[in-house]
């Protein structure tokens, strides 16, 4: 199984509501780009943005697509260990 698999299932498991989306992964720089097929997949993506920020996943970025519209990266947040 490819990383691509294994975080699209995870994201798709985590996140069912978002719908339809492409996802591009660049094994390199760690991230991954979330190109969205409609508005409302874009508009419920960005309402878990902070819940992406904080997956530990090895995941660097996330970055949202949609034509027309600026693209949004969204960075990985480090949980702070006591």
């Amino acid at each position: 199984m490819s990383v691509i698999q294994v975080v699209s299932q995870y994201l798709a498991y985590k996140f069912p509501w978002w719908g339809v989306c492409h996802l591009k992964f660049d094994l390199i720089q760690k991230n991954i780009s979330i190109h969205c097929l409609t508005p409302e997949c874009r508009a419920a993506i960005l309402r878990d943005a902070e819940g992406l920020a904080y997956l530990d996943i090895g995941i660097e970025k996330f970055v949202i697509v949609y034509p027309g519209y600026s693209d949004i990266t969204i960075p990985h947040i480090p949980r702070k260990t006591a």
